[in-house]
């Protein structure tokens, strides 16, 4: 599975996440270099050493509050995985 940045503070209450990079560019950008379709199970981080989950992507779909239709991830908390001891002790 691809991993892949994920701003967890722009999401929606259905579990939608809009601001997704690979490698340091905009996947919306990479799709068809990465041969990328909708449904494909991606991981999802924000930190290196927090927690990453798991989620789906989903095309052509509706940010609430910016016009046009983007790509987003639809994340699925049950498969979160916590990555720092540290982390977990709080």
């Amino acid at each position: 599975m691809l991993k892949i940045y994920c701003d967890f503070n722009d999401g929606t209450e259905n579990n939608r996440y809009w601001i997704l990079w690979y490698a340091e560019k905009p996947l919306d950008e990479q799709v068809e270099m990465l041969g990328l379709a909708e449904g494909d199970r991606v991981i999802l981080y924000q930190d290196e050493d927090d927690f990453e989950v798991e989620g789906a992507l989903l095309f052509n779909q509706r940010h609430p509050y910016f016009p046009g239709e983007r790509l987003c991830a639809l994340v699925d908390f049950s498969t979160l995985r916590r990555l720092n001891a540290h982390t977990m002790a709080q």
